[in-house]
């Protein structure tokens, strides 16, 4: 069996035209019930087909017993849960992500009906990996195998010329969980055509998870199927633990399928969509349906009018195992390639016909699509530079060239001058504008072209290098021959150069880093450093340092203020030290009030966030100068309020 090669298709057929005839009644889930369907639930203990089916609903009798008036059904033996579910409003699969109702190419499907849930049972005990041996033997406690549950419509197949196709089209979706059993015991749907005669084996195949000692994830995802980033809402049956929740549910969106009839012309013709759990029963599926109500044959989607120079998109519901024919009117390019169910297409200048056709080993079908063409073409401009970058304050010229076009309008939210909008007289037309946004912006030009009502749009984005802040470092103090080690630092989000001016006793002006170093002749030197990106945006810091005349000391005032606006903090004034090792303060009684090693810092006279009483307090230090002396000096100071 295949994995999801979905088509209900008969005996080859001749192709012919599509012509109005009339869907079966209710076939669409139109009435918003299940009213000409007939349901079942069941038990899939001793596999998949008719004895798994356990509850029937017939579709001559009234609901709760019939399906007349019927919009849901429960899992067999499981009151509580929805098994069955006719679904008349949209909303978004939790696992998967794609709408309760599908729109497919500009067709949109009104309902849908979902069968299956997440419900699963326990595994049968004669499944050989639950051996009572088993490091992972789970308990045989309730239900043995899964849940199944199915719909079936009998159609009476209008008569008449077998030549003219009677097609239906549907749409499915579904969510699979993996139980990595093997291929006919795991999740899965079916899509099932019958005949008086008995089951049209090549209209009616299984879709389910692949396995070839494990889930073969290369075939299930050329395939459609995805993982969702859902885990499942079940501790899994293959675990230790009754609390080991798996992500290894996979999903497939929306895809179309048509099958054909006209070879049963006057008679009648079940269709079934079905979906079962797996069957040990640890393991859910299920899926959406959704039928079309145009039964006339195959039908192309896609634009029946469009501008000459656009793109457009067709398609045609897939057919199993087919290959596919189009054609496209003179002029035109069929840029996807044509073997496909769909194709997208570079429209030319003139309208025509699009064709399709598909074929596989059950049948032939075609359909043709006119397409007209507006009388103007779409509009066509493009804009230089792209993309651009600038620095903050700065603008950028955009230029843009209109080849198309009859109107002009340019659109932004940053700032620009020159013309916004106006007609193009004749083409081609050139339009420019200064940008000089405050940020990162996006510039649209839109034109419009007489006779063609798509407006094409433009955009090109300006890129705002924030103002760029350099960090020089703070102001500083030191002793003559003491080597400064210089750091200068930028906000830039790109790489910058740096160069310092003057350049006066600096090792290297031109890097982040320089080492100074000063003589006795200087006393004061303010410097300025420029970082500069590959944009040629910059900007500026400066520090100033002052030259003591004196050996590397440490100095320590004998008073200070906390809380007033000058001399509020009590700290050491290091000249030419490279490292402070500690420094102390401590209360009369020999409390350890305040510590440090950071040069720089001091205490605020707070303890516990509480400003101390005037007193007398001590203090010690340690520190190396540059030349490698250590300084270690105590003495007290007077804390004043």
């Amino acid at each position: 069996m295949t994995l999801w090669l979905l088509v209900l298709a008969t005996i080859p057929v001749l192709p012919s035209a599509g012509q109005p005839q009339s869907c079966p009644v209710n076939i669409n889930f139109s009435d918003g019930t299940l009213v000409h369907w007939k349901a079942y639930t069941g038990n899939n203990r001793d596999g998949n087909g008719p004895t798994a089916i356990k509850q029937e609903y017939d579709p001559s009798q009234a609901f709760p017993n019939g399906t007349i008036g019927a919009t849901a059904f429960p899992e067999y033996n499981l009151p509580g849960i929805s098994g069955i579910r006719v679904i008349t409003s949209q909303g978004t699969d939790i696992f998967g992500g794609f709408p309760a109702i599908p729109t497919i190419n500009g067709y949109a499907y009104r309902y849908s009906i979902l069968l299956g849930s997440t419900s699963v049972a326990k595994r049968q005990a004669s499944d050989p990996s639950n051996a009572p041996n088993s490091p992972t033997a789970i308990p045989v406690t309730g239900p043995q195998g899964g849940y199944v549950r199915g719909i079936t419509y009998l159609i009476s197949v209008p008569a008449g010329a077998p030549e003219l196709p009677y097609t239906m089209t549907y749409a499915y979706a579904m969510v699979l969980e993996n139980g990595t059993h093997a291929s006919l015991d795991q999740p899965m749907a079916r899509a099932i055509v019958s005949t008086p005669g008995g089951v049209i084996d090549c209209a009616s195949p299984a879709y389910y998870l692949p396995t070839n000692g494990g889930l073969d994830s290369a075939t299930a995802r050329a395939n459609g199927f995805s993982p969702s980033s859902v885990p499942t809402p079940n501790s899994s049956p293959n675990q230790g633990g009754d609390d080991v929740h798996l992500q290894d549910v996979w999903t497939k969106g929306w895809t179309e399928v048509t099958f054909d009839l006209s070879a049963y012309r006057g008679q009648q013709i079940s269709l079934t969509f079905e979906a079962d759990n797996c069957v040990p029963g640890g393991h859910f599926a299920y899926a959406y349906f959704a039928l079309r109500d145009v039964c006339a044959g195959l039908q192309i989607s896609g634009d029946t009018l469009a501008c000459a120079n656009s793109v457009g998109k067709y398609s045609v519901p897939s057919l199993d195992s087919a290959t596919y024919d189009w054609s496209a009117p003179a002029g035109w390019t069929i840029d996807s390639g044509s073997n496909g169910n769909t194709i997208t297409v570079s429209i030319g200048p003139q309208s025509g016909w699009i064709v399709a056709k598909e074929k596989n080993s059950c049948t032939l079908l075609t359909d043709s699509l006119f397409v007209h063409l507006y009388p103007g073409a779409l509009p066509k401009a493009a804009i230089t530079p792209r993309d651009t970058t600038v620095c903050y304050g700065q603008a950028a010229p955009l230029h843009a060239l209109v080849t198309t076009g009859t109107e002009y309008t340019w659109v932004s939210r940053g700032l620009f001058t020159g013309e916004r909008h106006g007609s193009i007289p004749s083409v081609p037309f050139t339009t420019d504008i200064l940008a000089a946004p405050k940020e990162t912006t996006d510039y649209i030009l839109s034109i419009r072209n007489a006779g063609c009502p798509i407006t094409v749009s433009e955009s090109v984005t300006v890129n705002i290098v924030p103002p760029i802040r350099v960090d020089a470092g703070n102001d500083t103090l030191v002793v003559i021959d003491q080597p400064l080690h210089f750091r200068a630092t930028s906000s830039d989000l790109f790489k910058d150069e740096y160069h310092w001016t003057p350049s006066t006793d600096l090792s290297n002006p031109d890097i982040a880093d320089p080492i100074g170093q000063y003589g006795s002749e200087m006393s004061t030197i303010t410097y300025q450093v420029t970082a500069i990106d590959s944009f040629g945006c910059y900007g500026t810091g400066s520090v100033k340092v002052t030259v003591a005349r004196t050996l590397p000391d440490i100095f320590v005032p004998n008073a200070f203020t906390p809380g007033t606006a000058s001399n509020s903090l009590f700290r050491p004034v290091c000249m030419g030290i490279s490292s402070l090792d500690y420094f102390r303060v401590y209360n009369r009684w020999g409390q350890l009030l305040f510590s440090t090693s950071q040069i720089g810092q001091g205490w605020d006279g707070r303890i516990q966030g509480r400003l101390q009483e005037s007193n007398a307090y001590l203090w010690i230090l340690r520190g190396t100068d540059y030349t490698g002396r250590v300084i270690t000096k105590k003495g007290t100071m007077m804390l004043i309020r």
